[in-house]
């Protein structure tokens, strides 16, 4: 298969995956208001390291649009998304030497490691998941609980995201 056509079916199948599962649901109890999983910004995350940084920005706003679209809200998944592959480069630039930024292979758990990978997708998820909390409620009046909620929501959206990378992502010979 095309490796463009394979992209934008992962792409298609983690949007829709995210508004007509992930957006339905409802963790009961103390959680209920809190926690809202994301898990469609792994692809964001997953994008080669030495992508440039328009064609990041294209995916994110394509991404958070198709997002935003079918759910309904105003921009807001966008500008999260937008926001995120914004900040991507600096998480990268922590994380890898220049000359491993240039190889342009994909930030993997097997290629970073569980710590690293865990930090990076975390770092951005809490990234992605304040922009969408503050930009939700649309006011500082209730900034705690507005950080409490994006930090449960970056939480479970990462423990996601790791449990699907490590479900779909194949293990390279180099890594055995």
């Amino acid at each position: 298969m095309n490796r463009n056509l394979q992209h934008v079916l992962i792409a298609a199948l983690l949007v829709v995956a995210q508004v007509f599962l992930f957006n339905d649901i409802q963790l009961r109890g103390l959680l209920d208001s809190f926690v809202a999983p994301c898990i469609y910004p792994l692809f964001i995350l997953l994008l080669p390291i030495g992508t440039t940084q328009v064609k990041v920005q294209f995916t994110a706003f394509a991404l958070g649009f198709a997002v935003d679209f079918l759910s309904g809200t105003l921009g807001i998944n966008t500008a999260a998304c937008v926001l995120m592959g914004f900040l991507r480069p600096a998480v990268l630039k922590q994380l890898f030497s220049r000359e491993e930024r240039d190889k342009g292979t994909r930030p993997t758990i097997y290629l970073l490691g569980w710590t690293s990978f865990f930090l990076y997708t975390f770092a951005l998820t809490f990234i992605f998941h304040l922009a969408l909390c503050f930009l939700e409620i649309f006011t500082f009046v209730e900034f705690y609980f507005t950080v409490l909620r994006a930090l449960l929501s970056a939480m479970v959206s990462t423990l996601l995201i790791v449990m699907l990378e490590l479900l779909f992502e194949k293990k390279d010979k180099r890594y055995r």
